[in-house]
């Protein structure tokens, strides 16, 4: 075993690559005196169970070489889930050169705080793929998220983008006072953001009225036309009333 790590050690240094492996067991590697990553008893269990289950681990720890033992610097949890399970030996990634103990904390802190998040939706879906009750209890999901998922009613979005083009209009302050008289006169209501979607159907038309009038108008400025829009739409209402 030692010659057949030494050989793979040796074609990751060919290689550049900046870690080595060893084949080791967990029992006598220093785990940290100080972890703020935190397990309750419960998931520990679970992840006793799953090495036992698994016969091993499923991802390697990474540890620092310390003269002829290993120091823990991510997995500690794993580490010790390995020798409460009774696994013999497990493959473990190391650093292979000379570290500072800022360096080693940083390292840790690092892996416990650069994480991803869970899609609720895309967990739920696979979630919900399980079948087996033994492989839900494997996955290892916390009961009160289990908990919120299946309260949860989501709406299914396509991934597709809608094609859309954004417009934006700058405005003086009177113009502002005076556009938004013109929108309630033609019973219009700005949203909370004064933002407002069309189709790029409405969008082609509303492009066209503006085009029409800045001409026939001899207006150069976008806002000030569009303000000619709304007034000549309340002009047409009450000619309509």
């Amino acid at each position: 075993m030692d010659e057949k790590i030494l050989q793979l050690n040796t074609a990751l240094e060919e290689i550049n690559a900046p870690y080595r492996v060893d084949f080791v067991d967990p029992a006598k590697i220093r785990t940290l005196e100080k972890n703020a990553r935190y397990m309750s008893q419960a998931m520990f269990q679970n992840l006793v169970d799953n090495i036992k289950r698994d016969g091993g681990l499923t991802s390697l720890p990474l540890c620092v070489k310390e003269d002829d033992c290993y120091k823990v610097l991510s997995g500690n949890h794993r580490v010790k889930a390995s020798a409460a399970a009774g696994i013999e030996k497990v493959m473990i990634l190391y650093i292979d050169k000379p570290t500072n103990h800022q360096e080693e904390v940083a390292i840790q802190l690092s892996h416990n705080a650069i994480a991803g998040q869970d899609d609720p939706v895309i967990l739920k879906e696979l979630w919900s793929e399980i079948e087996d009750i033994d492989l839900k209890i494997y996955s290892g999901l916390d009961t009160e998220l289990l908990h919120d998922l299946e309260k949860m009613d989501f709406l299914s979005i396509s991934e597709s983008s809608p094609d859309f083009k954004q417009v934006a209009f700058a405005f003086l302050p009177e113009e502002v006072d005076q556009l938004k008289e013109l929108m309630e006169d033609v019973s219009l209501l700005f949203s909370g953001s004064e933002n407002f979607i069309l189709s790029r159907r409405h969008y082609e038309e509303v492009f066209n009225v503006l085009v029409d009038v800045k001409d026939q108008f001899s207006i150069v400025n976008n806002p000030t036309a569009l303000v000619k829009i709304f007034e000549l739409a309340r002009e047409q209402m009450g000619m309509m009333k």
